[in-house]
């Protein structure tokens, strides 16, 4: 009996040692794996610049660090820009931090700082900054699934030579995402409260912008697939369906307005469909899109003014049906005007 005693303190000993090697051995294999991945991150990321650098992009990324260990593996830069000579493209902006899970490395998540100072050859140097910028990203085996980005308290002005910021527009909270769905692409977007001022131009009241659509056969655009510099562009030769195109304004009696319908898009930019309009206040609405977008300014304007005569009421909103063939919008037999290209 005293030797069984005096043998269960041995065995004791013996299992926890080997409890102790077998974590000495998953944390080794850990670390090990943690490096080896955290090489090859960042021979990737050097080996994109480089590439990039190649086809005419310079790419910058200040101090460029692999950080996380053990349970994470991220990249962090002090300072992020891009240039694009060839094109006349310029862009920079503060630090950038992604990461991911060591268990779910499918799931990219990313921080980025402003502000975000851009340069384009189509418009007037941009300053945009913002309180927080968050996204995620999905990936398969296939590539890019689902993007989602957050920005809290975007602000986009006119970046002045001499440091001075003259407003452009600004609003409390804005979101975009975009995801695969078979062979086509779903998008929406929501921005809430924004407050529009265009130089020159008397300041529009604060309204809610919002957007759901599926573009057909354009899943591709998740690989980089995307042709033209602008949605607009990409949008050219490709149909799909308008979920839902919704404005809110927040002058007095809160006017609203929501488009919906299949649309196509021709090689020139021409917009067809059948689309079906639903307005609270539509004289409200159609002077904020005019000053808003002066180039629908004309056929806001017509649009409201025949609504009330030929429209139905649903849930204290007028609704009609349009009709859009190559930009050229009607009610009926009605010409409405024409909608400028997409661009």
């Amino acid at each position: 009996m005293t030797t069984t005693a005096a043998a269960k303190p041995g065995r004791s000993r013996r299992a926890f040692g080997w409890i102790a090697a077998i974590v000495v051995i998953l944390a080794l294999a850990l670390t090990g794996a943690w490096y080896y991945a955290a090489n090859r991150l960042d021979a990737s990321v050097r080996a994109a610049i480089e590439a990039a650098a190649g086809g005419g992009t310079a790419i910058g990324c200040d101090n460029r660090e692999v950080f996380g260990y053990p349970f994470r593996i991220g990249l962090r830069c002090a300072a992020t820009g891009m240039e694009v000579p060839a094109k006349g493209i310029r862009a920079s902006a503060g630090a950038l931090r992604t990461a991911a899970q060591l268990y779910q490395p499918t799931r990219v998540v990313a921080e980025l700082d402003g502000p975000l100072l851009l340069d384009l050859p189509t418009a007037p140097p941009l300053d945009i900054r913002w309180r927080l910028l968050d996204s995620s990203a999905r990936f398969s085996f296939d590539g890019l699934q689902r993007l989602d980005v957050v920005v809290e308290a975007p602000d986009v002005a006119l970046a002045d030579p001499a440091g001075a910021r003259s407003p452009l527009l600004a609003s409390n909270h804005l979101e975009a995402h975009a995801r695969r769905n078979g062979a086509d692409l779903d998008v929406a977007f929501s921005n809430s409260g924004i407050a529009a001022a265009r130089p020159g131009y008397e300041a529009l009241p604060p309204f809610d912008l919002a957007a759901d659509l599926t573009v057909a056969g354009a899943a591709g655009w998740m690989a980089g697939e995307r042709p033209g510099n602008t949605f607009g562009e990409a949008l050219r030769g490709r149909s799909g369906t308008l979920r839902s195109l919704a404005l809110r304004s927040s002058a007095p009696g809160n006017p609203a307005a929501e488009l919906s319908g299949p649309f196509a898009v021709d090689r020139e930019g021409r917009v067809s469909g059948r689309f079906r309009v639903a307005m609270s206040d539509p004289a409200a609405i159609a002077d904020l899109a005019g000053r808003f977008v002066p180039e629908f300014g004309g056929l806001a304007g017509t649009l409201a003014s025949g609504i009330g005569m030929v429209g139905r009421q649903e849930n204290g909103q007028t609704v009609i049906e349009i009709d859009v063939k190559r930009g050229k919008a009607s009610l009926g037999f009605i010409p409405l005007g024409r909608i400028p290209p997409l661009e």
